[in-house]
């Protein structure tokens, strides 16, 4: 009797602890959505304009039971500090400041604003039991925008007023094309569920303004507007079905 009783014991254990393994190794498939910030370090051409900035954004991607993921993300950008020189020098003095439409001293200040908006195609490569979580890796393709916006300050000098600020934006679009390299981790219990790693983004883009104050014409010089990101994002995942580790599929 005491050996039949550990046997079947010993049958109730193993059947629990290969229910644990099997749960680890199956693939889960559905909807991802994702909340991101990016401390982007410009490079090339952006450099010359802005330091580096922040982004936050937002995303939705597919997972599907080979750990492809297809999606669409955007994000928008604040905070970069003007680098370029002499953009306001017709209307400042040596110390970067104007004459408000009170006669008051008021300085000059604006700071870079953009955004970009695409799709993205990538692979997860699972590194240990849990087949949700690894390596990931993606590229995208997307729409970029940026450009200068004055500070409240700013907005009482006459210059700069109405439409002789676009004379000054330095309003620049065009296409952008991004890589990704990180770790992504799905929680079996969807408690922890994030992203982390790089982005290296290329952006080809061109001044979209007919004319530059400072310059007295137009910049039909091509961009490239590149930047490394530390990219960070919290994922909120919404399964609808699993597939096993040899290729078979069932919905939830």
């Amino acid at each position: 009797m005491k050996r039949l009783l550990i046997l079947v014991l010993a049958g109730l254990g193993t059947q629990v602890h290969a229910q644990r393994i099997d749960s680890l190794s199956i693939i889960k498939t559905g909807f991802i959505c994702q909340f991101t910030y990016n401390y982007n370090i410009a490079r090339a051409d952006l450099a010359k304009r802005y330091s580096n900035c922040s982004a936050v954004g937002a995303g939705v991607y597919y997972k599907t039971g080979k750990n492809w993921i297809f999606g669409v993300e955007g994000s928008y950008w604040f905070g970069g500090k003007l680098m370029e020189k002499g953009i306001f020098s017709a209307i400042v003095d040596s110390s970067g400041n104007a004459i408000d439409n009170n006669g008051g001293v008021v300085a000059v200040n604006a700071q870079e604003r953009g955004f970009n908006l695409g799709m993205k195609v990538g692979k997860i490569i699972p590194l240990g039991r849990n087949k949700n979580s690894g390596l990931m890796l993606s590229m995208g393709m997307g729409y970029v925008e940026h450009f200068l916006r004055l500070t409240n300050s700013s907005v009482s000098i006459a210059a700069l007023q109405g439409d002789f600020r676009y004379g000054y934006d330095r309003w620049t679009t065009g296409y952008m094309i991004n890589e990704f390299i990180g770790y992504q981790n799905l929680d079996k219990k969807k408690r922890i569920n994030f992203f982390v790693g790089l982005e290296f983004a290329q952006g080809y883009t061109h001044s979209r303004r007919k004319i530059d104050y400072d310059k007295m014409s137009g910049n039909t010089t091509p961009r490239r507007d590149n930047y490394i990101g530390l990219r960070f994002g919290w994922l909120l995942p919404i399964y609808t079905g699993t597939a096993n580790n040899q290729g078979g599929y069932r919905f939830k």
